[in-house]
């Protein structure tokens, strides 16, 4: 009926939006701006350092939304949230700042257990984007990464886990137990703990989801499960999330990023 009027991501986030509220998501609209020293606060846990700031009338600085997982963790109470909204930042390789529109979902006051429900909604997201094409969704264990770091350069293993670079894992005296789970890539091993316990609960998506520890690359507020959702045809990740706890709250939850569908591979 608005195949002629929606632009194809309007039609992906309304079809999104839909999905979401059919499994008991409430739609949240949250305002894009917020005072500056809540991000100012919180940078450590931004995508970048970058923040569009502006003086409102009164003299109060403001920025305009970077992050929409913060902000929802500020304002709303527990429960499971959707939204569709543009964050404002400046990518990797730019000097500019850029609009990036979003829809996802958050999961506040997530249990343990819900992280299962999360990477369904996940994979069914990059079904419904799909057309067709075949997807994967990557996993790992962040709250395992840190665990496993602790006492080691945790930015530098990091940046060889999302690498691949497991000489530099080893040159870097990274524990063993760690490397191992590098080295696994792929493969759903009992050494891979809650991992392979998720996987139990998720009968019919195993084969769109596999270990890649290459997922912890930005950890941001992740402390546990992360990941990353890829569709065939498109050169980056489309979809990211995890399980977090800041600002003494935890949840679960994921973005899907609408502008990068219409990115295509150049091999």
């Amino acid at each position: 009926m608005f195949d002629n009027i929606l632009t194809t991501q309007e039609f992906f986030s309304l079809s999104l939006r839909k999905l979401y509220a059919l499994n008991d998501y409430s739609f949240y609209r949250m305002s894009r701006f917020e005072d500056y020293d809540f991000y100012a606060a919180y940078k450590d846990f931004l995508y970048s350092n970058n923040i569009l700031t502006f003086t409102d009338p009164s003299g109060t600085l403001k920025a305009l939304r970077p992050d929409v997982t913060l902000s929802i963790i500020k304002n709303a109470k527990p429960g499971k949230y959707c939204y569709a909204e543009n964050v404002y930042r400046v990518p990797h390789n730019s000097n500019a700042f850029r609009e990036f529109p979003q829809t996802g979902i958050e999961y506040l006051g997530c249990p343990r257990e819900g992280i299962s429900e999360v990477l369904t909604l996940a994979v069914k997201s990059l079904e419904l984007l799909s057309g067709g094409r075949r997807i994967s969704l990557s996993i790992a264990d962040a709250g395992e990464v840190l665990r496993l770091s602790e006492g080691y350069d945790k930015n530098e293993i990091i940046n060889c886990l999302a690498a691949k670079n497991l000489h530099g894992l080893k040159e870097l005296h990274a524990p063993d137990e760690l490397i191992s789970l590098a080295e696994d890539d792929g493969i759903l091993s009992q050494s891979h703990g809650r991992i392979s316990e998720i996987m139990q609960s998720l009968h019919g998506f195993k084969d769109y989801i596999h270990a890649d520890y290459s997922a912890v690359s930005k950890l941001m507020y992740y402390d546990g499960i992360v990941f990353k959702g890829y569709i065939e045809g498109v050169p980056f990740d489309v979809l990211s999330g995890g399980e977090y706890s800041v600002m003494g709250k935890s949840g679960a939850g994921f973005a899907v990023y609408l502008d990068r569908m219409e990115a295509k591979n150049h091999d």
